[in-house]
């Protein structure tokens, strides 16, 4: 097991009232527990305002958790300083979602490229950062020249590619992939899917990959979690989540899929309302005041975990009645 969360949670306080002078408690992630193997490709998915790039970066530490555990590659890092982390970060990177903002615009490929080696690896001389910086740049498909180039000279497929390549460019063994594609051209998307699927499989690399687009994730993922309101609400292996899912609300994301072959179409289940803001969350089960199969107990008590199979887990009244039956 490459990484595990335990009852992560990530809350934020702020000052409400006329004057200010109260505080009110924001549960951005409410206790999520989840582990990742070596070589998975793990995906979160959910709405916006559900909690899937907080997880991320709690668990990279780019923010600090306020309770729970995270534990990498055996080694708890819960707490782990400024100086830890440094060590760290060879092993674990993010490629964000908007390549163009994630590159100094002021600095060629070749100088935001070396920047992880500059901090990680001082070492090196200057031609071994310009060899490692050459290759990296054939790993992801690009050319040698485009080292000389900067940010606004590449198209959008090209920044992505440089963003991945800086995230490989320290050999690590865990990426986080924050809506990688969500900002590129479908065709160009294809591109970049194929690419991080042949690295993954070339380098041994673990994804935790984060996206709103559920075509994109059941064409990349080994499994996946939905997450609603700062909570993990099912967990299963991909195709078993898209052919069979439980919770009410996974079902309804998977019925706004757009399917062209009219044979495959499901009914769209339309839910009412709107997600409920973080800082003032339903009791019982986030999902109640939202669910069409909302029960009396769904208001007062907190779901449960649920094994539907080895691989399917969900956090559901209606399969912890079943599963006391």
């Amino acid at each position: 097991m490459l990484l595990q969360i335990k009852d992560l949670k990530k809350h934020y306080t702020y000052k409400k009232g006329i004057l200010g002078s109260q505080k009110g408690l924001i549960k951005s992630l409410d206790g999520v527990t989840l582990s990742i193997e070596q070589g998975e490709t793990f995906s979160v998915v959910g709405e916006s305002g559900s909690g899937k790039t907080t997880l991320s970066k709690t668990i990279l530490k780019l923010i600090e958790p306020t309770d729970g555990t995270i534990i990498f590659d055996g080694e708890d890092i819960t707490h782990a300083d400024e100086k830890k982390m440094r060590q760290l970060r060879t092993n674990m990177q993010i490629v964000f979602q908007d390549p163009y903002g994630s590159l100094d615009p002021k600095w060629t490929i070749q100088r935001s490229l070396e920047e992880p080696l500059r901090t990680h690896m001082k070492s090196l001389s200057q031609q071994e950062m310009k060899q490692r910086v050459e290759h990296v740049l054939s790993v992801v498909g690009l050319n040698p020249e485009h080292a000389k180039r900067f940010p606004h000279e590449l198209s959008g497929g090209q920044r992505q590619r440089v963003v991945i390549a800086r995230a490989l460019i320290s050999e690590p063994r865990f990426i986080v992939l924050d809506e990688p594609v969500s900002a590129l051209d479908v065709s160009i998307q294809a591109q970049i899917l194929n690419l991080l699927k042949q690295l993954q499989k070339q380098l041994s690399l673990t994804y935790l990959f984060v996206s709103h687009d559920l075509s994109v994730v059941r064409y990349i993922s080994d499994r996946v979690g939905v997450m609603y309101l700062g909570k993990m609400i099912e967990i299963a292996k991909t195709e078993e989540l898209f052919q069979d899912p439980k919770h009410p609300y996974t079902k309804a994301l998977l019925s706004a899929i757009p399917e062209i072959n009219a044979n495959n179409r499901k009914e769209r289940i339309v839910l009412s309302g709107e997600i409920p803001s973080p800082r003032n969350p339903p009791a019982g089960c986030p999902f109640h005041t939202r669910c069409p199969l909302r029960k009396p107990e769904c208001s007062k008590v907190v779901p449960e975990w649920t094994s539907i199979s080895e691989n399917h887990q969900v956090a559901c009244h209606l399969f912890n009645q079943q599963k006391g039956e």
